[in-house]
């Protein structure tokens, strides 16, 4: 048995009570929390290591709840496109990957995540299917020596896409049935897999109906974008050859509940609003891309009167260009506050829990993580507070949502595991993992034919 503790700071647990400790400690036992409260109260019982974080806040790992770290080589091509034109860019890209080349993206956008404070991602997968390795497997490999507790959320194509990115519907099942054989509830469940839809135009009626079918066969849960952008509804339109739109196609397909996670969704109407929530679907918002990309202006409020459970993500680092969850706690407030000309639209405390108990109750992980509570998954990060633009620190969670950034994550531990010491990586070299991937991100641009957009 080993413990740390972590002594001497501001404690921020997040739990159902909103507690605070000003002069708190957390106390780790293996895996999970073992004590959390005032630094006078803990049992005094010896410790194998203490961790002093005065000055610093202790909270829980943020939730990152839909991400592409496939595609962190693409980060700076294409953002001034728009959508559907950027994936023309991205794809060729994607296509030119490697076994070495999956592994060394999604290791950097694991590094990426842990190093802004986010503990727990979903890896929305797609790649195309070559013979001899399974991309997924580099995905989890990587989240497995990352130490990240993470979730690989496998992409299904199945028409009007990309030749060699499509599958057919005998093939997604061999394929998902063997990955879940490997990697569901991977070490001690820290790592899990997931399937879905990519785009919903690149499924018929019947390919949601057996995903659907497959996903309760193996119990896992479903996660796809929805209603990403007006165009959305609109190639629904035209590919099924009728009026309906996403959330009421998955409506009818059986493609609603609490272990769906619909991303990104923005042009959906009050009608699908009402769906989702009557179904209790699990909704996860990422309004920094939103903006970026001009795809749409998310209200955000509607969804939080509905009463749905709301998570948020950073989508993919060749999307907004970043992994930082504090950037989409404060840009969720704005635009909600915008839309609904409401300076109450999104409160401080509700974005917190988004990003932490809410964002762990969407993506499935509640009662796992999101918490600092004895008995969870000792998943934690500290914040450094001794900055100028956070002093003064009077109000905790308007310091967090309003002011801070990624970069002021201190220390990461996952599953009772220090990931990251004083923004030092334990698990890598960090310095190596980056010339690697400068080098394989250039070589796959040569290969796309891409070169001329990287001179």
């Amino acid at each position: 048995m080993t413990t740390t503790l972590f002594s001497g700071g501001h404690v921020l647990t997040q739990d159902a009570e909103g507690r605070e400790y000003r002069d708190g400690c957390v106390l780790v036992r293996d895996d999970r929390i073992a004590f959390v409260g005032a630094a006078a109260d803990r049992p005094m019982e010896p410790v194998d290591r203490v961790i002093d974080v005065t000055g610093k806040l202790v909270m829980p790992g943020l939730i990152n709840g839909h991400s592409h770290l496939c595609m962190v080589f693409g980060r700076t091509l294409g953002p001034e496109k728009r959508l559907l034109e950027w994936l023309d860019v991205q794809m060729p890209l994607m296509a030119a990957f490697d076994q070495e080349a999956m592994y060394v993206a999604q290791m950097l956008g694991c590094l990426e995540n842990l190093k802004n404070g986010n503990t727990s991602v979903v890896e929305n997968l797609f790649s195309t299917h070559p013979e001899g390795y399974p991309p997924e497997d580099a995905a989890f490999q990587a989240m497995r020596d990352a130490g990240i507790r993470g979730t690989v959320a496998r992409a299904f194509e199945g028409r009007h896409f990309h030749p060699d990115f499509m599958e057919t519907l005998d093939q997604q099942a061999r394929r998902v049935t063997d990955l879940a054989h490997r990697w569901q509830g991977a070490e001690d469940d820290r790592l899990r897999l997931a399937i879905g839809p990519l785009l919903p135009w690149c499924m018929t009626e019947e390919m949601y109906r057996e995903t659907r079918a497959l996903a309760n066969d193996l119990s896992l849960c479903l996660h796809m974008h929805v209603a990403e952008s007006p165009e959305f509804n609109q190639l629904i339109a035209r590919h099924f050859g009728r009026d309906i739109r996403q959330v009421e196609l998955l409506e009818e397909t059986g493609c609603l509940g609490p272990d769906v996670q619909v991303a990104a969704v923005s042009d959906v109407s009050a009608h699908e609003i009402e769906l989702l929530a009557r179904s209790d679907t699990r909704v996860l918002l990422d309004p920094p891309t939103r903006l970026f990309w001009g795809t749409g202006f998310p209200a955000l409020k509607p969804f939080l009167d509905a009463g749905l459970t709301c998570g948020l993500a950073t989508n993919g680092p060749a999307a907004n260009c970043g992994q930082d969850l504090f950037e989409s706690m404060k840009y969720a407030c704005a635009t909600a506050k915008t839309a609904a000309n409401d300076p109450l639209a999104l409160s401080r405390h509700r974005v917190l829990r988004m990003a932490t108990s809410e964002g762990a109750r969407a993506i499935g992980r509640d009662g796992q993580t999101g918490r600092l509570e004895a008995g969870l998954k000792a998943d934690l990060i500290t914040v450094d507070l001794r900055q100028p633009h956070l002093t003064p620190n009077l109000d905790t969670a308007a310091a967090l949502v309003f002011s801070a950034k990624g970069t002021d994550v201190r220390d990461v531990m996952v599953d009772g595991r220090l990931l990251i010491e004083n923004r030092e990586p334990l698990f890598i070299d960090e310095g190596a993992l980056l010339r690697q991937a400068e080098q394989i991100a250039r070589r796959c641009l040569r290969a796309a034919g891409l070169s001329h957009l990287c001179p």
